[in-house]
């Protein structure tokens, strides 16, 4: 039987390692996405406890420079989430994207992978017919000299 030989082959191959590749720069984005998701978290907590801080600062006396401190504190944790905030949107832009090339570079791979398949069942077809034909021949070369053995044996009396 004839072995199977895919001409595309190096095609498919790369097609599989650009797929892969697509498939980690999207890790990779998302890996990214969950960092600035847990900065923001993060943020979220400690201008949570700053309130909370500067809640318990208004008991008693008043220190205006201490207040002022707890109050800038905030403003900066804020403008750091804003800023987070910010580059998680513009991350989605590019998780979007590397989803979109994902998807495109799996669908370009298994086009390939679908032809190689009906080429291998035509391969496999063929080879059947191949080996079928063989064995008729056989059978047929069988019948000749079993006919030819008898027609030898009425011959001689």
């Amino acid at each position: 039987m004839a072995k199977f030989r895919f001409a595309l082959q190096r095609v498919l191959d790369r097609r599989l390692d650009e797929e892969e590749v697509r498939r980690r720069a999207l890790a990779r984005i998302e890996s990214h996405r969950r960092g600035l998701e847990d900065s923001l978290r993060t943020r979220q907590t400690e201008i949570s406890a700053g309130r909370e801080a500067w809640r318990g600062g208004l008991v008693g006396e008043i220190d205006p420079a201490a207040l002022r401190h707890h109050a800038a504190a905030g403003v900066g944790l804020m403008r750091k989430a804003q800023r987070t905030v910010l580059e998680l949107a513009s991350l989605e832009k590019g998780l979007a994207k590397a989803r979109a090339e994902l998807v495109e570079a799996a669908r370009a791979r298994r086009a390939l992978e679908l032809l190689r398949e009906q080429r291998l069942a035509a391969h496999r077809a063929l080879e059947s017919r191949r080996e079928r034909d063989q064995l008729d021949e056989l059978a047929l070369a069988g019948v000749r000299r079993q006919e030819a053995e008898r027609a030898a044996a009425g011959d001689t009396p």
